[in-house]
């Protein structure tokens, strides 16, 4: 029988054959390139909503303690040695005074001052306090945490730094922002004129390979 020349044919040859695995490349580098463009925009949206989170959380937190506190301290860091300091120094030696700078700022909750008239500071009901653990001394980072204590009544007439948790129980408290920087001199917290405290910050969200960054400023006052 006469072989029909018009049938198609089985197979493909070399040069078909690669142009199409060319073809094929370069439509699975136009995906590659899409996916990771891609991957690259929702890791970065992502941090910057973690970012945003963190801003809010501290600066509610913080503005909320300030408004019903009655006065504040600030402390170089919470890992001074203010609780128990050595003769001749007190505790208050170790207070960061007007345009100083620290890592650890504490707002202090008075009871009614039953005997105002005389020289005896009302009693101390509550202490919450914000402070920056230093993780990373090269890069001056570290997560920003949190106190709240109530003080026993035998204790309300004591120093305010003796109140203030000790530095063992630093993993005990509370995580406010994860990963940030001091941008005040170095430290996060400006005593403003004794009246107020300067919050300046930035903070940090990704990896080791990428980082997202954003900064962050605002006052606050205790009602006095």
């Amino acid at each position: 029988m006469k072989q029909n020349n018009s049938s198609i044919r089985a197979g493909f040859t070399l040069i078909e054959l690669l142009l199409s695995l060319t073809i094929l490349g370069l439509v699975m580098a136009g995906i590659s390139s899409f996916f990771f463009q891609t991957n690259g925009m929702l890791f970065t949206n992502t941090a910057k909503l973690q970012i945003n989170r963190d801003i809010r959380a501290i600066t509610n937190e913080m503005t909320d303690n300030a408004r019903n506190a009655n006065h504040f301290t600030l402390y170089d860091s919470f890992y001074d040695d203010f609780r128990n300091p050595l003769p001749p120094l007190t505790g208050a030696d170790y207070r960061q005074r007007d345009a100083e700078t620290g890592d650890c700022v504490v707002f202090i909750f008075y009871g009614t001052d039953i005997t105002p008239w005389d020289a005896t500071p009302p009693p101390i009901e509550k202490i919450v306090g914000y402070f920056r653990s230093i993780d990373d001394i090269s890069n001056n980072t570290g997560p920003i945490r949190k106190f709240d204590v109530d003080i026993a009544v035998a204790d309300q007439y004591n120093t305010i730094e003796s109140l203030i948790p000790a530095i063992s129980t630093v993993g005990t408290h509370e995580t406010i922002v994860e990963l940030s920087e001091g941008l005040a001199d170095g430290k996060l917290f400006y005593n403003f004129r004794e009246r107020s405290i300067m919050v300046n910050g930035q903070i940090y969200h990704g990896n080791d390979y990428k980082r997202v960054t954003d900064t962050y400023n605002f006052t606050i006052s205790p009602r006095g």
